[in-house]
């Protein structure tokens, strides 16, 4: 894409972006987002029910008795969005208006504009470039522009990250407790410790971005397939139902660790196609959150 059509995209997702961002959704995502910018008050001992995540093992194993340690809430709280760049988010399926990546940037927009209404700052990491890019968080309306154009405009040069440097990446950038969204088409290898550190620093809020064309392999005869992210070929005969049909349990077995690990990882994942409309998926997670921190 040239400075034009660059331009041109980041303007669209901008308008959309704001319009879904609207008054409704900002309280919905004000009274789901608690819990977060949380400082050090004290300790106190543990009680059923409370999350293991605050458990201090310090104390305890010098007590003798499990200790959680108690925070208060700050006024100024952090939203930061992790979102994979990689060369397999470029994909977009046969009739579909955008690509996994401009799904991704939309998505982000509307948390973003949302954040900066409420008061609140938003950053970015990009992953799957190289070298990853991060923007500080930042509060207003000029930041919201910003990661637009920076999801936008990444350059693609390498394969996936693992899921371990996505964590470590994350933990080194935001040292303080934040809501991270991370968007990604998960291709990568599932890691259970990887995710399981970052859910413990963070809130974590996996979203699964995929287009419905990769998980089914169309009956297109005999093609040559391209690795997005190695740039290999592959010789295939996609009219053998077999071999669609292996394909599409793959699929399915790989996408199914991942539900596992964020079940297990105690975390609530988004779970999104390209073409959706992903609004009231982020209603019904920021109506859940809401409920939790209520009682």
């Amino acid at each position: 894409m040239n400075t034009q059509e660059i331009m041109q995209k980041v303007r669209r997702i901008e308008m959309r972006a704001r319009k879904l961002a609207t008054a409704t959704f900002a309280g919905q995502y004000r009274s789901g987002f608690r819990g977060q910018g949380l400082d050090f008050d004290d300790f106190r001992e543990y009680m059923p029910g409370d999350e293991p995540r605050f458990i201090d093992w310090k104390v305890t194993a010098r007590t003798g008795v499990p200790y959680v340690r108690r925070f208060h809430e700050e006024r100024e709280q952090v939203l930061l969005l992790c979102v994979d760049v990689s060369a397999s988010m470029n994909y977009a399926g046969a009739g579909q208006a955008d690509t996994k990546r401009e799904y991704a940037a939309l998505l982000a927009a509307v948390l973003a504009y949302s954040a900066a209404r409420n008061g609140d700052k938003v950053g970015l990491l990009l992953f799957g470039c190289r070298p990853n890019r991060y923007l500080r968080p930042d509060k207003g309306m000029r930041q919201c522009l910003r990661i637009i154009n920076e999801i936008l405009t990444a350059p693609t040069d390498g394969p996936d990250d693992t899921a371990e440097a996505v964590s470590d990446a994350v933990l080194r950038s935001q040292r303080k407790p934040a809501m991270v969204f991370l968007v990604s088409d998960f291709l990568m290898l599932p890691d259970k410790q990887a995710m399981g550190r970052l859910s413990f620093r963070h809130e974590l809020v996996p979203v699964r971005v995929n287009d419905a064309a990769e998980l089914q392999l169309p009956a297109a005869g005999r093609v040559y397939v391209q690795n997005a992210e190695t740039g290999g070929l592959l010789a295939g005969n996609f009219s053998d139902a077999r071999l669609r049909r292996m394909h599409a349990a793959a699929v399915r077995e790989h996408l199914a660790e991942w539900d596992q690990l964020f079940t297990q990882s105690g975390v609530d994942a988004l779970r999104l196609m390209t073409g959706d409309d992903f609004m009231p998926a982020l209603r019904a997670l920021f109506a859940r959150r809401s409920r939790f921190f209520a009682h």
